[in-house]
């Protein structure tokens, strides 16, 4: 128990000088954040997005209707047809 504890901090110290390390030291001229932002604010990166999400959309609204087409209860059972009167047939001439 007292194991468990102690690797559960040395877990959270590790993150938090990992987390300090990517906002804050340097990795030329900007810091690993600031090289991530750059990467993912060209064009491109915004295109990738921007077409991502409108697949997104599209999923999303197919996957909603898919939904409510199960969701939607079953049509009834038409009414049981009446059997149709039995009518003497004429017979052709001879």
């Amino acid at each position: 128990m007292v194991g468990d504890f102690f690797k559960r901090l040395v877990n959270g110290v590790v993150f938090l000088l990992a987390a300090l390390t990517f906002f804050l030291v340097p990795i030329g001229r900007k810091t690993a954040a600031q090289h991530v932002v750059a990467i993912f604010s060209t064009p491109p990166a915004r295109e990738a997005a921007s077409a991502f999400a409108h697949i997104a959309r599209r999923i999303t609204s197919e996957a909603r209707t898919e939904l409510e087409k199960l969701n939607k209860p079953p049509p009834p059972p038409p009414p049981p047809r009446e059997p149709k009167p039995a009518t003497a047939k004429a017979k052709p001439p001879s």
